[in-house]
């Protein structure tokens, strides 16, 4: 086997120190970003499914897009703020959010400007706070997401999946209309909220929502996204 030379294995030491040229590190910080979202655990429970099925994307790419993650509490009003952070911090141009809750992996396409108040106490004993998410805000927001492309592109893996015009009442409505509503001062091409299944739940499409699937069926939707983000640029830029 032949020695290394010494050049390459500078070139190596460099690159591990992130110590190369900074026009690598600035091709890398100028490629667009998708923001992530997912939940503390609740109820009791040890994980919650939505942040380990998004976690494990955090520093990867897809599509040429740069993948972040931020996890959100589980407590009226306070999600808000890490939320506004990870978007003012990352400036992403998609933001899809994800939570807990759902027979299938439902793309949700209808944010609400309100809570249930019968639903579960938050993770401080609290119940919704008031009738309105937000007092001042339009009632209902529709989804900037290629839904239909979505739920295909599920199903044709074999991952049980359909729309919903309903995210409930509780913490994922509120983190949806918040996203919704948000006009952080970069601009999101696309931005929406799904909801997955725990794990180990049926899968009416063939067995269970496994660890692997749920994190398949999060790579289908950002490829999906991204997909359509590019089509709507690349239609914007023609015009």
């Amino acid at each position: 086997m032949r020695a290394r030379r010494p050049g390459l294995l500078l070139f190596a030491a460099l690159l591990a120190l992130g110590a190369l040229t900074p026009g690598l590190r600035a091709a890398e910080d100028a490629k667009p970003v998708v923001l992530l979202t997912g939940f503390e655990p609740f109820g009791g429970l040890e994980k919650n499914a939505s942040w380990e099925s998004v976690k494990t994307f955090d520093g990867k790419e897809i599509g040429g897009y740069k993948i972040v993650t931020a996890l959100l509490p589980v407590v009226y009003d306070e999600m808000a703020a890490p939320l506004a952070k990870a978007i003012e911090t990352h400036k992403p141009a998609i933001v899809l959010s994800f939570g807990v809750g759902s027979q299938v992996v439902q793309v949700e396409t209808l944010a609400r400007n309100g809570y249930h108040p019968y639903k579960p106490q938050d993770n401080k004993g609290n119940r919704p706070p008031r009738l309105k998410i937000d007092p001042e805000g339009a009632n209902e927001i529709p989804v900037q997401l290629p839904v239909d492309a979505i739920v295909t592109a599920l199903q044709a893996q074999r991952i049980g999946a359909w729309t919903s015009k309903d995210a409930g009442g509780y913490l994922c409505n509120e983190c949806f209309y918040r996203l919704m509503a948000a006009a952080p001062k970069a601009p999101i091409a696309m931005r929406g909220f799904v909801h997955v299944p725990d794990f180990g739940s049926q899968d009416p499409a063939g067995g269970t929502y496994t660890a692997e699937k749920l994190q398949k069926a999060v790579q289908i939707v950002v490829e999906e996204t991204v997909k359509a983000a590019k089509a709507q640029a690349a239609t914007s830029a023609r015009k």
